[in-house]
């Protein structure tokens, strides 16, 4: 019985830090893609996972047309020309014209990935600091 206990409560542990890791990068991101906007509008096709962004910046709308960006992580046909931001690898092909970038967990690890013709398409201008995830379209 001690066992499990303690497997549940590692299992919440890794859970919970995992998606605080994971919204602090992507926090990290659209603060530096969206710099000069004082509000950056952003629409999830899923639960919103980033509620608990601190920021003030960020504005949560439930329509795609009247966002900034839009965080997938699940594919559906979206009609709305906003550039798109995945949070699952095979996403990045299903969304191949419109998806500037991605972010998702790998082996426990996290990884990011841009796609520079979509960040051109969408006139998006990436710090330094990101220009090592930068790769042509797959």
């Amino acid at each position: 019985m001690k066992k499990l206990i303690f497997f549940i409560l590692l299992s919440i542990f890794v859970f919970g830090s995992m998606q605080e890791v994971e919204q602090k990068i992507c926090n990290k991101i659209l603060l530096s893609i969206f710099k000069e906007k004082r509000f950056i509008k952003v629409w999830f096709n899923s639960r919103n996972p980033y509620k608990n962004l601190k920021d003030k910046k960020f504005l949560f709308v439930e329509i795609p047309d009247q966002a900034d960006i839009l965080i997938v992580d699940h594919y559906e046909d979206i009609l709305a020309d906003k550039p798109i931001f995945v949070k699952k690898y095979h996403l990045l092909r299903k969304y191949k014209n419109r998806a500037i970038g991605g972010f998702y967990w790998q082996k426990g690890r996290p990884n990011i990935i841009f796609l520079k013709s979509n960040l051109q398409k969408y006139n998006i201008k990436l710090p330094d600091e990101f220009s090592r995830y930068v790769e042509e379209n797959r």
